[in-house]
């Protein structure tokens, strides 16, 4: 099935991205933007910190695309050639910018620091660019058309350059190629099956349709995902729409979010609708499930506290677990619902989620095999636990028993079995 639609294209300049040293967050953050406004990145590529191969490439990117969006290489230092390199490939010269000088001094000054003359270098653009306001930083982006194609320029700073995605390039590339085909993707999150046991479960009806399925393995959540293009986004939309109910009455409590919504927000939104409060006990996940519900904005309406048992002593002296339980080994049911239900004393809280386990990679004398996990939810009507073998490496397991945890919560909230 192919797709007509803008083509957009994606350019990261560094380094450090194509040596491993610094993952590039930038392409998964600019991909996200673009399929909310139904424009698929149709091609990526990295390069190095030299002009000639920035300023090539930027040539053949927006030769062959409607447009470029071009991330890194704006700051102060000498390996910062993004923009001589894209002046380069335009053909014209770098202009200075005396209001782009003072923004530096005055940044500078409100630092309390004396500006270094690297970075004037930032007061250049290329002749013909409109300037894209820094965005916290000292490094301005940029706009202008090389070849037909609008080219974005923004600095590799995930944060500046989301921001600058979001109030101006976004808005830009919309003005410039909305009105014509779309694609758009919808992503399906799914939790608690392997990605063939997932695919098992939609597999009469995938491609049969309009839409097309595609299918990703996270770190512990599966994603379906479902494409479809259309002459407009409504188009679109309505395809997913109908798609969308299909595959949701096939993969039932298995799905539970739509479009990357993390489940600690899946979770809060239920705790806050509910009035209810929440309290953790963790030995395997180290304090990592209270730190994802802590990761929501406003979760002090209902996240109270959480402790950190790692040891068997602090298990039975704080949490009250019984030592005669922790005689035959820390990691098994019984073990994490008496540690749900001391966390839900000892905080007050409506409910308590534990977490209890063999992370690995071993040492020997472990009772239980590694990745064997335990998990237990202690509410106002009892307390409800499971255990599982868990794949993987150390951080595996704990990321999947994480996860584990926060769903066994959403299951509970959703009157759904565990």
């Amino acid at each position: 099935m192919s797709f007509a639609g803008p083509r957009i294209a994606v350019l990261t300049i560094g380094d450090e991205l194509l040596s491993g040293e610094v993952q590039d967050a930038n392409l998964s953050s600019i991909a996200q933007k673009l399929r909310g406004i139904g424009m698929p990145i149709s091609r990526h590529v990295t390069v190095p910190d030299d002009v000639s191969e920035i300023s090539s490439e930027v040539r053949e990117l927006a030769s062959g695309h409607d447009a470029l969006i071009v991330t890194g290489g704006l700051g102060p230092t000498s390996d910062d050639l993004t923009s001589e390199a894209v002046a380069a490939a335009a053909g014209v010269e770098l202009v200075f910018h005396p209001h782009l000088e003072q923004n530096l001094l005055r940044f500078f000054e409100m630092m309390g620091r004396k500006m270094s003359p690297e970075n004037l270098k930032q007061a250049y653009l290329p002749a013909g660019a409109v300037e894209v306001p820094t965005a916290g930083g000292t490094a301005p982006g940029f706009m202008m058309d090389i070849d037909g194609a609008l080219v974005a320029v923004l600095p590799g700073v995930p944060r500046e350059m989301e921001s600058m995605m979001d109030t101006h390039v976004l808005a830009e590339i919309e003005s410039r190629l909305a009105g014509g085909p779309v694609v758009v993707t919808r992503r399906i999150m799914t939790f608690g099956m392997g990605e063939s046991d997932v695919a098992s479960l939609v597999s009469d009806i995938i491609d049969r349709g309009e839409v097309k399925y595609g299918f990703l393995v996270m770190r512990g959540p599966v994603v379906v995902k479902l494409t479809a293009s259309g002459a407009n986004r409504a188009q679109a939309d309505a395809l997913l729409d109908s798609e969308q109910e299909k595959v949701a009455a096939r993969l039932g409590a298995l799905a539970y979010a739509v479009d990357d919504e993390p489940m600690e927000e899946v979770v809060g939104k239920l705790l806050r609708s509910k009035g209810l409060t929440i309290s953790t006990a963790e030995s395997l996940t180290a304090g990592s499930v209270s730190a994802a519900l802590a990761n929501v904005p406003g979760s002090s309406d209902y996240l109270r506290g959480g402790l950190v048992a790692y040891d068997a002593l602090v298990k039975e002296k704080t949490l009250g677990v019984p030592a005669e339980l922790l005689a035959d080994g820390a990691v098994s049911r019984p073990v994490a619902e008496a540690m749900a239900q001391g966390a839900r004393r000892l905080f007050s809280t409506d409910m308590a989620v534990s977490t209890t386990g063999v992370a690995g990679p071993g040492t020997g004398g472990e009772r239980k095999p590694v990745g064997t996990v335990a998990i237990a939810l202690a509410h106002a009507g009892g307390t409800i636990s499971l255990e599982r073998r868990l794949p993987g490496p150390r951080g595996m397991v704990r990321n999947i028993a994480t996860l584990a945890a926060l769903n066994l919560v959403r299951l509970h909230l959703q009157n759904k079995a565990a």
